[in-house]
């Protein structure tokens, strides 16, 4: 008879623990349901593109005041560099740009322009001259460049598959001589 006290101490201790753990894993099933229920209420339907492709057409000015739009080079692969003769990373990446440039600029399927922000063609040219660059620079304004391109921040370098579309996109400086873009831009032009 000394033994059923310790029984039933026993037997309602592990009615406590089932118990207990019954309740904790139904409160937490209810916890996750309460809130599967709140987010449930707060979803909105997506915003759905009205087209199926980004804009990325933009018109660009040469030094000489002829208007260009990109949309014209379809079928070429094309190197598009925003820059300006104030900012520093632009003027620190400009010379391995070059060096890219130099490595196409006898290839007909690979284009680049260089179009500067806030700069004169004055400035763009004497630039140029300090610094021995033989790159296609251009001109274009903020309200030239397509929303889906702006970043606020400079360089943005856009690189066109010969199907007008966007291929690459980098924003700030980068090493653009390297092989890595270089394979990628011939890849690119034997499409």
């Amino acid at each position: 008879m000394v033994t059923k006290p310790k029984t039933k101490f026993w037997k309602g201790f592990w009615v406590g623990i089932l118990t207990s753990a019954v309740l904790a894993v139904a409160g937490t099933y209810g916890f996750i349901k309460l809130g599967e229920a709140l987010v449930k209420k707060r979803l909105k339907a997506p915003v759905v593109p009205t087209r199926l492709k980004e804009e990325f057409d933009f018109k660009y000015t040469t030094l000489q005041g002829e208007e260009k739009h990109v949309s014209q080079l379809k079928g070429k692969v094309v190197f598009v560099n925003f820059w300006g003769t104030w900012c520093i990373p632009c003027v620190a990446e400009m010379p391995t740009v070059q060096k890219l440039y130099n490595r196409f600029k006898n290839d007909s399927s690979v284009v680049f322009v260089i179009a500067s922000r806030q700069d004169t063609p004055e400035k763009i040219n004497a630039f140029a001259k300090k610094n021995s660059y033989t790159l296609p620079f251009y001109t274009i304004t903020d309200e030239d460049i397509p929303a889906s391109m702006k970043f606020n921040q400079y360089p943005a370098t856009f690189i066109y598959g010969k199907d007008g579309n966007i291929a690459m996109k980098h924003v700030n400086g980068a090493d653009w001589s390297d092989t890595s873009v270089v394979h990628f831009i011939e890849r690119l032009a034997a499409m």
